[in-house]
Parts: C-alpha cells; sequence; structure tokens
C-alpha cells in the first residue's frame, strides 16, 4: 500500500480542505477574480482572516459561503460536508490508534 500524502487519512487519500481549494472551486465556477473577490468578502462575513485559514477558521468561511444564493452557496455546502468528513475520518483514524 502508498504511503499516504501528508494530512490525508489513510486508506482514504482524503486531504484536508484548504482555502485555495476554495478559491480554486469558485473560480472554476466565477472566474479568478470574482471567485477571489468573493472569498475575501466571505471570510470577512465569517469573521476570519483570509490567508493561511486553520480547519476551524475554513469551515466558518465555508458556511458563510454556503448561505449565499447560486453556485457560490452550493460550492460552500460542498465544502462544509468535506471538511465535516475528513474531520470524521481523521477521528476515526486517531480512535483506532493508526496513524503511528
Amino acid at each position: 500500500m502508498a504511503t499516504p500524502t501528508p494530512n490525508t487519512v489513510p486508506g482514504y487519500a482524503l486531504a484536508a480542505p484548504t482555502e485555495q481549494d476554495a478559491i480554486t472551486f469558485l473560480a472554476r465556477a466565477l472566474g479568478p477574480d470574482r471567485a477571489v473577490s468573493l472569498w475575501v468578502r466571505t471570510c470577512q462575513e465569517a469573521g476570519v482572516r483570509s490567508g493561511k485559514l486553520g480547519l476551524d477558521e475554513l469551515e466558518r468561511a465555508a458556511q458563510a459561503l454556503a448561505r449565499q444564493e447560486g453556485v457560490a452557496g452550493v460550492i460552500g455546502n460542498s465544502l462544509v460536508i468535506r471538511l465535516r468528513t475528513y474531520r470524521l475520518l481523521e477521528k476515526t483514524r486517531q480512535l483506532q490508534g493508526e496513524g503511528r
């Protein structure tokens, strides 16, 4: 079995989502300029500072994005689901004593 990349859950190859992932998803749907602008506004609305967000801050921003209408809201919901899935799998891995 291949060694997972850093910050992935073994057996699932699911990496922790990042702020750059959110911007990339938005850019695919809205174009790069609108994506960055929307992301910065969303982070401000969520009370987090755009930059290198931790998972908690990223989830707050994703929840704020999920409240948007249209494709931005769909992307926000998707990111929230991915964050929660990652956290659940990571917690399960830790409880099972893997990754030592």
